[in-house]
Order: structure tokens, then C-alpha cells, then sequence
């Protein structure tokens, strides 16, 4: 089943896929931090960070080159099981480059979860690229 789980924590986790489409819209890397576990990992095409400082790092590199980024959403799957979740989202990114040109992505994250202290977070995230623009 794509959904499973408490009604409340599947809100909640949804949320969290928002907040950090807010957070990577809005180039706000306090918040984008706030969605990740302390020893989280984020995998991508480009590079495997592993704990907050790392993703702080990955994040100055990444916004060194973009002016604005649009970043969108889809929640495929959602399945709750205790303090852990397992989770599906459809992303697609628009990236204004600061030397010109828009840079779109679409792609697959898989991911875990985890709660601590009442709150979810990505414990880890592993993105497949399914479309890649690149200008130029």
C-alpha cells in the first residue's frame, strides 16, 4: 500500500516535504537543516553528504552558482512504522543560473525517516535523475 500508516504522522510528514521545498525556494539553509536528521544523508547524481556540516558545505557550492530556484513536490508514497518512515517523492527543480540560462531537473527521491523529539526528519535521501536540461 502507497499510504500507511497514522493519519497524523502521514500529515506530518507531508509537511515536511513542503518545508523543505519552502526552504530550498527560498534559499533559507536553516530551515533546508531543520528537515534532516543530525547524521542524515543526502545522495544525489552529483555527490553523497553525510551530517549537517557537510550539507551546509554542499549547500554554499550549490548556491554559489543559482540566482533563484523553484522547487516543487510530489509525494508518490508514505508508509509509517513506528518512529520510522519510508516515503517516495517526485521532485522537479528550476534553477536560474547566475551565468544565464534555467537548469531543470526531475527526478525520484527514495526515502527514510526518522522521529526524534516529536518531529520527523529525512534520515536519508537518495535521488535518481529521471530528466536533466542543462543549458547551453
Amino acid at each position: 500500500m502507497p499510504f500507511s500508516g497514522p493519519m497524523e504522522d502521514r500529515l506530518a510528514i507531508r509537511e515536511l516535504y513542503d518545508t523543505y521545498g519552502d526552504a530550498s525556494t527560498r534559499c533559507d539553509l536553516d530551515l533546508f537543516l531543520a528537515c534532516w536528521d543530525e547524521d542524515g544523508v543526502w545522495n544525489t547524481q552529483l555527490f553523497t553528504r553525510t551530517g549537517k556540516a557537510e550539507m551546509r558545505e554542499q549547500w554554499g557550492v550549490l548556491w554559489t552558482n543559482f540566482e533563484k530556484v523553484a522547487f516543487l513536490a510530489n509525494v508518490l508514497s508514505i508508509e509509517v512504522e513506528g518512529d520510522t518512515a519510508s516515503c517516495r517523492a517526485l521532485q522537479r527543480e528550476e534553477v536560474l543560473l547566475k551565468s544565464g540560462g534555467i537548469y531543470r531537473l526531475s527526478g525520484l527521491y527514495s526515502d527514510r525517516l526518522v522521529r526524534a523529539n516529536g518531529r520527523w526528519h529525512f534520515k536519508r535521501r537518495d535521488y535518481e535523475v529521471l530528466i536533466e536540461e542543462v543549458p547551453g
